[in-house]
């Protein structure tokens, strides 16, 4: 399934910072959205939760270019943050019918996570320590 997909052109270590960088931006994501909407009522962070994908597929690419412009030499520094995804892409991600890409499948993921996030509210966080620190 993901045969082609450029992941698996990069080194072992490479791909292991790839994948700390994405985790960390995904609970960056969460814990924001735990943040912001732990008071509101869960049918409004259901509406909130698409609201904070979208946001994270539209500002994370600059994260992931500045990445690879660590990993490649000839990368020049540029804004690669484009506009915001249109709600067709986001339906795309959260029914994994996109881009057969690793890439897509984990925001796909990171989408529903923020669903259930959503749904959860503050009890699908796990230990009193986390709460705290949302708390600041």
């Amino acid at each position: 399934m993901y045969d082609g997909d450029t992941f698996f052109s990069l080194t072992m270590v490479a791909r292991f910072g790839l994948v700390c960088l994405s985790m960390g931006l995904a609970a960056l994501t969460a814990a924001a959205f735990i943040k912001l909407t732990c008071r509101m009522f869960w049918p409004l962070r259901l509406l909130l939760a698409p609201a904070f994908l979208c946001v994270f597929v539209w500002l994370s690419p600059q994260a992931f270019y500045l990445y690879y412009m660590m990993l490649f030499d000839y990368l020049p520094l540029q804004n690669v943050v484009q506009s915001p995804p249109r709600p067709s892409q986001i339906f795309h991600l959260l029914g994994f019918s996109g881009k057969a890409a690793l890439s897509h499948h984990a925001t796909g993921v990171l989408g529903w996570g923020l669903i259930v996030l959503a749904i959860l509210g503050e009890r699908a966080v796990p230990s009193k320590w986390f709460r705290a620190v949302l708390r600041l």
